[in-house]
């Protein structure tokens, strides 16, 4: 007769599968309820990747590129939108301080991701080794051990099995956040407690298990240890500068590339001769025509700009856009190598068309409105001059000066042909508002006349002052009114250059 085994839920076989765990954790553990076995000492071989002796590799990251290139970075990569932003070195390498860096922008849709994204992991499951992953590991595990190690005792069978699902929870995430640290360890420590707790529900009656036991969370893969390259020489900082620079779309960053690399190599004493006098031919040439385009781009910049100022001068729309069209026909004929200047440019050029538009717009409906115009301002302004006798008994009883008797009858004439005239004006909806002055002069010139016939009449000083006051009211609106008649019949002013 075979040996009775005891039952899937007793505290014995927990403890027996509880004791396997542990050692698979690489922490301490029992084997049966009480029982204690020496601990297995935290180890520090896992499959992680590691930095060659006495190198600062993991300060160097690596953006793997679509066509094979590697491009050091030192610190990690920031992505925007569709570029990548890195801080690459262009500086000799010492053992001393960080060398000189510069940051760079390229295209995303050039960058190898899964590879970029891999190394990068690395570098961060190495930096968690090296600040004392081993050591928070282990206290990890121990933590996760304890609680399972209390399991055997407890007599429910249901809350044995609560408990142990919080413990393989934690355990389960451990990976994901810390960088994939010892993943190989816990997704088999995952499997024996995944066994446990499907033993432990099918001895309490349960039916239906959980997916979520099943397969622990997602974590970096780390079957294959992902190497770490040492830091760059001075002959890969040159090279990484000149395979970098048509890859860059900014010409000065460009340009500051081809410089810092050309300044390396007048002092790359270390560098193979044979590969400098290269490289230096390179980076002559590549800078003479970096500056052979500038040349060119200032050209056609300075050129669109005078002819557009010009343009819009006349509010000439259709010159405008034929010189769109002329200047990407040059852009075109200069290899379009500076997309974001041009661009700049037609922006500039798009806002000064849409400016001259808007100015011929307004220039169409003032001709067409011009005769109404002209005609509100003739009507208005023959009233307004100053040799007439209304303006002229205002100037006297301002200055409290008369007028005499003949002049006072003259303006008063004047003024009541005035208003029956103005009562009879077609008002152009431009000139409401100096209609509406228009009136209140007249108002304030027949309260100053007829307070001066009062005065007179009287002998009123005061009168004759309340009269002074109100023409100097009328002759200061006499004024506006001038003004703004002016302005009213003036060709629209078109944009002065550069506006």
């Amino acid at each position: 007769m075979p040996p009775l085994r005891p039952p899937l839920s007793s505290p014995l076989r927990v403890a027996a599968c509880t004791g396997m765990t542990l050692l698979l954790l690489g922490g301490p553990g029992v084997v049966a309820a009480g029982s204690q076995v020496n601990p297995a000492p935290p180890t520090s071989d896992a499959p992680v990747a590691s930095a060659p002796a006495g190198s600062d590799a993991e300060s160097w990251y690596r953006v793997f590129l679509t066509d094979g290139q590697v491009v050091t970075a030192l610190g990690e990569f920031t992505r925007v939108d569709d570029t990548v932003v890195l801080q690459v070195p262009l500086g000799p390498i010492g053992s001393g301080a960080l060398p000189e860096t510069r940051a760079v922008t390229i295209p995303a849709d050039d960058v190898d991701w899964p590879r970029t994204e891999a190394y990068r992991d690395a570098i961060r499951r190495a930096r968690f080794e090296q600040a004392g992953g081993a050591r928070a590991y282990a206290a990890f595990t121990e933590e996760v051990a304890a609680t399972v190690r209390d399991v055997a005792l407890l007599p429910d069978p249901l809350e044995r099995i609560r408990r142990l699902e919080t413990a393989r929870a934690q355990l389960a995430q451990w990976p994901a956040a810390h960088h994939g640290y010892r993943s190989d360890e816990v997704a088999q420590a995952l499997s024996v407690i995944d066994d446990l707790l499907n033993g432990m529900r099918a001895a309490a009656g349960q039916q239906a298990f959980s997916l979520a036991l099943t397969a622990a969370p997602a974590a970096p893969a780390t079957g294959v240890s992902t190497p770490l390259l040492p830091p760059p020489t001075l002959q890969d900082v040159i090279a990484q500068a000149l395979g970098l620079a048509p890859r860059v779309a900014d010409a000065g960053e460009r340009l500051l590339l081809l410089e810092s690399a050309a300044a390396l190599l007048a002092k790359a004493d270390a560098v193979d001769p044979k590969w400098a006098r290269e490289a230096r031919g390179r980076v002559r040439r590549e800078i003479g025509q970096e500056q052979r385009v500038s040349r060119a781009y200032d050209k056609l910049r300075t050129w669109m700009l005078g002819r557009m100022n010009r343009l819009l001068t006349a509010a000439d729309v259709r010159g405008l856009m034929k010189l769109r069209t002329e200047v990407e026909r040059r852009d075109a004929r200069l290899d379009r190598k500076r997309p974001a200047e041009v661009a700049s440019l037609l922006a500039t050029l798009d806002a000064r068309l849409d400016q001259a538009r808007r100015q011929r717009l307004l220039l169409e409906r003032w001709l067409e409105r011009r005769p109404v115009l002209e005609a509100y301002a003739g009507a208005v302004g023959r009233h307004l001059a100053t040799g007439l006798p209304l303006a002229r008994a205002l100037e006297e009883i301002k200055a409290l000066a008369g007028p005499d008797p003949v002049v006072l009858t003259q303006a008063e004439g004047q003024l009541a042909g005035t208003r029956a005239e103005s009562g009879l004006l077609v008002v152009p909806e431009e000139a409401r508002a100096i209609q509406q002055v228009w009136t209140a002069a007249q108002q304030l010139a027949a309260r100053a006349l007829e307070g001066r016939r009062t005065a007179v009449r009287t002998g009123d000083m005061q009168q004759a002052w309340d009269a002074s006051a109100a023409a100097a009211g009328a002759l200061l609106l006499f004024q506006q009114l001038r003004t703004d008649l002016t302005a009213l019949v003036r060709r629209p002013a078109l944009p002065t250059a550069g506006a």
